[in-house]
Formats: structure tokens, sequence, C-alpha cells
């Protein structure tokens, strides 16, 4: 039996901690679920729609949708997958007894113009009768819970601002305001269904809904999926639990996807590091591109990698973020929440999408690059954009950006943003090359030399014996980590081995956790390591040689997943829990990256 929890363990004052949710999901939104039973974070119909149940942002007047038993004394708690696919079992147990279990799931098809913008809650008893508790709250709107518009036996339909949200069940149902509270018995090995669906216009029979139906076929869709992986080598689990996170973290009608489904859950607990990810960053989806071609899925990396191309091509530009349906205002507003633990503010938007940050140019031509590699399809299209791309890095490189990591200071010559202009240059030339393309080689060539002097000249502090963060510093930046894992110079340069061991320094802590910087970054509140760069220090080790160590960092690194095999954003270091947006695409990127390097060596 997976590891039990006491199902009062779940929450902390009044919060579902992060670290104890399942997340369901089907392309189109997703949805988290808290061991004790509680939908806390949902958002219909889309990724980026105001919540539906929201309280894991705030504990007083947030929403939520709990089913657990009503006399919850010496219950354990544990969530499941159903092998290969999204969708959630959560389990109460009582005397080591399965008592009630909840299987949750987001309905999805081999139809990609067919959308479900429906949460189905299958629940069923075992041996015994059990008494159950049913509580629900909905919010229409950010700042509006909504009132009851429509209501029966069925269930009842809350309403604000267009938007219409019905909950439907199989027993049944007294709506107060937007609200329900009741207990009602169930008899042993009998089953319960609840739906909560936007958009309904009437209230149903829950029967309507085909909830069994919908359950097989999403159980089908997500296995044949899954079963097209064309990897099968060592930490096969770990690597398809993150790949299908990610493949639910798309937008199947743009092919972008969002950084995370949440919006604000701190990445430090009381401050202001809080923000909507909710929206696709180009790296992100570049990376994922890359880390679909790694597992042979090599049709979903092409249509991802085109459907993004294409969204280039008609707006004539690269934007830093997107709105995944490419209509949301994506401004940045704060609203009236307590925030996660106390976290203020709670944000919505996103500042960041007016910066210029000049890495996303090379990591879509990496993209590209890695999916030439994987025996993806490049045509003409794709040549016309990595020219029209690369000549944009030769026009911009030199210009000072806000970095990686959205720095809301004076931009600067940040050495990450050079080095990845000097990859994209060069896998243009590579991509070219091995598709016989008639690319402006010679102008290439001397821009990407060009570049990779500039940085030499001035972004290493022979004193340090290190690259730094920006030209002119003297502090380094944990993403110089990528530095030898894209061939910028051999792993055995003195160079290399040089900055990996002042990162090691300055910014590793315990458990082979990173900070991404030391500096002041205009944000008043400590900064917790992100486990993308705990990834990128083991690929790092890779190319010096240091194998075995780069195990022992992928080992520890796995070890900070829940029991789920999910990772948030970063750690905090006071309490080593789970902390920032959740669950974090790029964390699980690199879980595949390195999982799959390791598996070759």
């Amino acid at each position: 039996m997976k590891e039990l929890l006491e199902f009062d363990q779940v929450e902390v004052k009044g919060f579902p901690l992060i670290k104890n949710h399942g997340m369901i999901a089907n392309n189109t939104t997703a949805a988290l679920v808290a061991a004790n039973g509680k939908i806390s974070w949902a958002c219909l119909p889309i990724f980026s729609s105001p919540p539906v149940f929201d309280c894991i942002l705030d504990s007083r007047k947030g929403t939520f949708f709990q089913i657990c038993p009503s006399d919850s004394a010496k219950v354990m708690v544990n969530q499941t997958y159903i092998e290969k696919t999204p969708i959630l079992r959560t389990s109460f147990f009582r005397d080591n007894k399965k008592i009630l279990e909840i299987t949750d799931f987001i309905p999805e098809s081999s139809y990609e113009n067919i959308r479900f913008p429906e949460i189905h809650r299958i629940v069923n008893t075992f041996e015994e009768p059990v008494e159950v508790l049913l509580r629900v709250s909905i919010r229409s709107d950010y700042n509006e819970l909504g009132s009851v518009s429509a209501k029966n036996e069925n269930g009842f339909i809350i309403s604000c601002n267009d938007r219409n949200i019905g909950c439907i069940g199989s027993i049944k149902i007294e709506a107060s305001e937007s609200c329900v509270d009741k207990v009602f018995a169930m008899e042993k090995d009998s089953q319960e269904i609840f739906v909560v669906a936007y958009g309904l216009k009437d209230i149903p029979d829950v029967s309507d809904f085909k909830s069994d139906e919908l359950l097989q076929t999403t159980i089908d869709f997500w296995t044949s999926w899954s079963n097209e992986c064309k990897y099968s080598g060592q930490y096969l689990d770990q690597i398809m639990r993150s790949a299908l996170t990610l493949r639910g973290l798309f937008y199947e009608p743009t092919g972008l996807m969002v950084a995370a489904p949440t919006t604000s859950l701190p990445e430090c607990v009381g401050g202001m590091r809080n923000w909507d990810y909710r929206f696709s960053w180009l790296r992100d989806t570049a990376y994922v591109i890359e880390a679909l071609s790694l597992l042979g899925y090599h049709r979903y990396a092409t249509k991802f990698l085109y459907d993004m191309m294409e969204i280039i091509e008609k707006e004539g530009k690269i934007r830093t973020i997107y709105p995944i349906n490419l209509m949301d205002d994506i401004t940045e507003k704060t609203l009236d929440y307590e925030g996660y633990l106390g976290s203020k503010p709670v944000r919505i938007g996103n500042l960041a999408s007016n910066q210029l940050q000049l890495d996303e140019y090379g990591s879509i031509i990496n993209a590209i690059y890695h999916l030439c590699n994987a025996g993806g399809l490049i045509n003409a299209f794709l040549r016309n954009f990595i020219i029209e791309t690369t000549d944009k890095i030769i026009e911009k490189w030199s210009e000072p950006d806000s970095s990686i990591w959205e720095f809301r200071t004076e931009k600067r010559h940040y050495v990450y943003s050079k080095v990845m202009c000097w990859m994209g240059i060069d896998r243009a030339i590579k991509i070219g090359k091995a598709q016989n393309f008639s690319f402006p080689y010679e102008k290439w060539e001397s821009a990407r030399d060009q570049i990779k002097q500039d940085i030499l000249k001035n972004g290493f502090n022979q004193k340090l014996n290190s690259f730094v963060q920006y030209y002119g510093s003297e502090d380094v930046d944990a993403s110089l980590l990528r530095i030898p894992t894209i061939g910028f110079l051999d792993g055995n340069n003195e160079m290399i081995t040089g900055t990996i061991a002042m990162i090691e320094k300055k910014l590793m802590h315990k458990n082979f956790l990173f900070s991404r910087y030391l500096n002041d970054d205009g944000i008043p509140c400590k900064d917790n390591p992100f486990l993308l760069l705990s990834f990128w220090y083991a690929e790092a080790l890779m190319e010096i040689g240091r194998v075995e160590d780069a195990k022992s960092v992928y080992d520890t690194i796995m070890g900070f997943s829940n029991n789920l095999g999910l990772f948030s954003e970063e750690i905090d270091l006071e309490t080593m829990d789970m902390i920032g947006n959740f669950p974090q695409a790029i964390t699980h990127i690199g879980v595949i990256r390195v999982g799959v390097k390791l598996g070759k060596l």
C-alpha cells in the first residue's frame, strides 16, 4: 500500500498544502484535488478562466468541492493515478481498510474539436456503509460568487457575468445561496456521481453526462497516448508521469502550454513572489518540444512546434508570454484574496509580458534542432522561420534584456541571454547543413563567432575563474549551468569547471538545491531554490564526466516529488515543503531530460 497520510494533516491553517494535491487535466483546463477530497483550485472552461474553486488562495472566502467521510477521526488518506493517465483516485482508510474512494477526472477524447468543461467525481464504497460529507461552494467570477439562477433536486446553477456553473449529483442537492453542506448515507458497494459543468442552460439528470462511459473514453485516450512513448529505459515510471503532466498542460486549441495551471502560489511563504503562470512562455513550450522528441513523441512535438510557429508568423513577432487562447488580457492585476498561507498579493496577468528576454529566440531554434535530430518534419515554412529568427538574434543580441529570471530592475547584458543567442545561431547553422538548406552560412558563422568572443571577453571574470551573471558583475547565476550542456565550450574547459565550482560554492544548498542568484532583484523577500536548477546541475555534471555525481543529484531531487510524482516550482529551505505554482511544467521537463540522458549511460 502506498504511503498514507492522516486526514487532519492535509491542511494547515485552513489551506490544503501544495504537496498534498493531485492534478487532473484534459488539454483545456485542469484542477487540483487535495488528499482530503477537496477540489481547491479549478478554472472553467479553460486554464486561464476565472476559478470556480479557489480555496488554496483563501481559507476564509475561498470556494471548494469536498467529498469525504463525515467522521474523519482516525481516517487515513492517499492518492494514486490510474496507470498511464492523469485520472486521480483519492482513497480513505480506517483500520487499514478502504472505506471510500473518489475517482476524479476531466473528460478527454480523441476528437480534438470536442471540449468537456466538466469535472466528474465518481464516489464508491466497499465492504461497509459510509456516512459521507458533501460540501460545495462555487465562485462564478474572480470577485463574485454569483447567485443561484436555477435549482431542483438534481442540483443548481450559479450565474454571474454571463458565466453559468452547475453542480449536479445522483443524490438530492439542496443549495443555499451558492453553497451545499450536507451528510448523506451510502450503502456498501455502492456508487454516487457528481459533476461540475460550465455553460449549463438547464439542470439535467446526472446520467445525461454519461460519467462511466466518459471515464472509459478518457482512460483509453491517455493509455493510447502513453503507449506511443518510445522510451523504455531506467526511470521510466517517473519520466512517464512527468510526460503525462506536461501533456495535460497543453491547451489543445492553440498548441500553447501553460507554465502551471495555478496563479500566485508563492515562491516565498508570506512574501510577494506570487505570479500568474496560466500563460505560455515560449521557452517552456520549446523545452517541452525537445523533451517530447527525446521520448519519441515526434507527431506531438511537430504539432506543437508548428502551432507555435503559426502564431508567431501571424503576429509577425515573438512575444515573451502568450495568453493560451491568444485573446485574454494579460495585464497584471491584484485580487482581494488572503493568499496561500497569507502570501500576498494574489495576481492575475503577468507584467513580464512586456519584457525583452533574448533567450526565447535561441530556445525556439533549439527546439527545431532537436526535432530535426529526432527525425521530425522540417519543411520550407520552418526554413523561413529559422532565417527570420536568426536574423532577429543578430539584430538584437547586443541589447540588454531582463534575463530568463524576468528581473523587474534595469536591463543588463546577461551572460545567459548572450549564450542562448549564440546557441540559436549555432543551431540554425546545424539545422541548415543537416537539411541542405540554402542559408547565409558565412554571415551567420561570423555573427556566431562574434557573440562568442564578446561573451568570453566580457562575461568571464578571471579573478573568480567563472562566468558571471552579467557583463561587469562579480556575481554568479545558476543559469550558467547550461553553458556546458549546449556546446558553447567543452565540458573539460577550465572556464566551465571553474564556473560550476563557483556556482557550487555560492549558490548550492543542502540536498543539491540551488538559488538562482544572490543579488537584489527588487523584490523584498527571500528567493527559495528552483528545482529546475538541480536538473541543470545534473546535466552539467554529466558533461564534465561526473556521471555518478549526476545520478546522486537526480535521485535526491526525485525525492522532492509528492506521492504522485508531481513537482512544484521550488522548495522552501526552512520547511523543505513544496512552494510555487503547481505542478510546474519546467521542473517536469528536467525530470525527462536528465532521466533520459542518465538512462543512456
